[in-house]
């Protein structure tokens, strides 16, 4: 959360929002008072010395601060801006310098101001880029645009962080036709809007760690183009405790979208190559929204391509695509009596894997080389007893301490399929939290599914011809299949109800088997 505000401090000081006529004038000194309004609302203090030249009006020594407070103490965080340079013009508009390198440094101090400590820079220089702000003092619209801009991080220092002794970092990177808009809205809450648009971006990152090993990993992203909303309670909040924050209105929405992307890593020890990875993914969309409610996060790329080279950490190239790979994510943060809802699911569509893979287990290409299939979509309630977005309550929970019980389960979907079979099923269940005996330790659950199987027999066939399982083990196999269900429609196929009662039965088509 340290890194999304000063980012988002970092990025008004220097990004423009609407392209509109201004409302009425504004001045640089009303951008400064809405940087402080929104350094406010995070519980920080920005300062800094004001010079005045005619209607040029430089902000210099500027310093965001605020601390962290746990319950073994506080910490702090300090952001230091580079001299900031604005114009006021005739028209009631305010032009920003966006000349030379834009350096910010942050320093965070641990617990123990006179050893625990962690700095870094980061620097930011513009080609041929124009920010204008117009509106009004308590509704000031930015707009921006630039051809090109870089970026890096410079300098990383930890003193007393045994995890960072030995540790290398850098980070640069490049972008270029960024366009966009952003808001900043004073009221009851202080409201952030952004929407931009960028061409090309990509990055390097190089790190050796503790051990030795030296990571370099580059990527590129084309026709990025995202649309955040932030909504900042006024009268300041604390860090550690966001979930006050999020109780007095503070929330976050961010969408969006992305054309092809490319990533690639590898890593080296004494000189030698121990991983290297490429991926690939074409259009991509995303979301992450927060609010008092619940955290969610959706996200869909198409055409994944994943490659590992052989190396001294992989005897034998790997690689696998994926036709589409989503996930839906929605987890309740705030405490409650009642139960709230939830969502898990996950989908990797037509999954397939290099043939030297394949041929490990499988050299006579017994099985089907088919792409596989995985697509699972749970929802359900569960009741929340801490407030997760409390952190510093959070970490004094105790092994024992459970923070939250399982009401309800609804399987939506469950999918899998691969190798000429397939398992489906659907379902409802609720739990009984107060009956942890009757399933050893779990809530005890109540309800039913609907199960349905395809080419589980023939499937059993192949991995005794490939000398996979037993013949005794099959059977087995083919006796509890025989038990929990009962042929289905087509060939080779097999379906289930299996239901468990409250007083703890399980039934499999009616069939009492505990």
């Amino acid at each position: 959360m340290t890194f999304k505000t000063s980012t988002a401090l970092l990025s008004v000081s220097f990004a423009a929002l609407i392209a509109a006529p201004a409302l009425a004038d504004i001045t640089a000194d009303d951008l400064w008072n809405s940087y402080q309004a929104i350094a406010e609302t995070v519980g920080g203090e920005l300062t800094a010395t004001t010079t005045r030249d005619g209607n040029k009006v430089t902000f210099s020594d500027a310093k965001l601060n605020f601390s962290l407070d746990f319950p073994e103490g506080s910490a702090s965080v300090a952001l230091f801006y580079p001299t900031l340079s604005y114009t006021d013009n005739a028209d009631g508009t305010v032009a920003m310098d966006m000349d030379g390198d834009h350096l910010y440094k942050v320093v965070i101090t641990g617990l123990n101001p006179d050893t625990d400590t962690m700095s870094a820079e980061f620097v930011l220089n513009y080609s041929d880029a124009e920010l204008i702000a117009s509106g009004s003092p308590d509704e000031i619209t930015f707009t921006y645009a630039m051809d090109a801009y870089r970026f890096g991080l410079q300098n990383l220092t930890a003193n007393n962080i045994p995890e960072l002794e030995d540790f290398a970092f850098s980070f640069t990177g490049e972008g270029s036709g960024l366009n966009g808009s952003s808001r900043i809205t004073l009221g009851d809450l202080v409201t952030i809007t952004d929407r931009a648009k960028v061409s090309s971006l990509n990055y390097n990152a190089q790190m050796k760690d503790q051990s030795g090993i030296e990571t370099v990993t580059s990527a590129t992203y084309t026709d990025m183009a995202s649309d955040v909303s932030v909504a900042l309670p006024t009268g300041g909040m604390s860090i550690t405790n966001l979930a006050a924050a999020l109780k007095q209105g503070l929330s976050l929405d961010y969408s969006g979208t992305y054309g092809a992307s490319s990533t690639q890593t590898s890593a080296q020890l004494d000189g030698e190559e121990v991983m290297s990875q490429s991926m690939t993914g074409g259009a991509s969309t995303g979301r992450v929204s927060a609010n008092k409610d619940a955290i969610q996060m959706t996200g869909k790329v198409a055409d994944v391509s994943i490659d590992v080279a052989a190396g001294a950490g992989f005897p034998f190239d790997l690689s696998a695509k994926l036709a589409q790979l989503g996930m839906d994510i929605k987890m309740p943060v705030t405490a409650s009596e009642a139960p709230q809802d939830y969502t898990v699911a996950l989908s990797l569509g037509d999954l397939t894997v290099n043939e030297e893979l394949w041929s490990l287990f499988d050299p006579a290409a017994v099985l089907p080389r088919e792409p596989a299939t995985i697509d699972v979509d749970l929802t359900g309630q569960t009741t929340v007893f801490q407030d997760f977005m409390n952190f510093a309550k959070m970490m004094e929970l105790s092994d024992n301490d459970v923070p939250l019980e399982l009401n309800a389960l609804t399987i939506k979907n469950f999918l899998i399929s691969a190798a000429g079979a397939s398992l489906s099923a659907t379902g409802d269940f609720a739990f009984n939290n107060d009956d942890l005996t009757s399933f050893d330790g779990i809530p005890a659950p109540s309800g039913s599914a609907e199960v349905q199987i395809s080419g589980a027999n023939g499937l059993i066939d192949k991995l005794i011809e490939m000398g996979l399982i037993a013949e005794s083990d099959a059977m087995g196999a083919r006796m509890m299949m025989g038990i929990l269900t009962v042929p289905g429609e087509g060939e080779d196929s097999l379906k289930s109800n299996l239901e468990i009662t409250e007083d703890g039965q399980i039934l499999a088509n009616g069939q009492r088997i505990k």
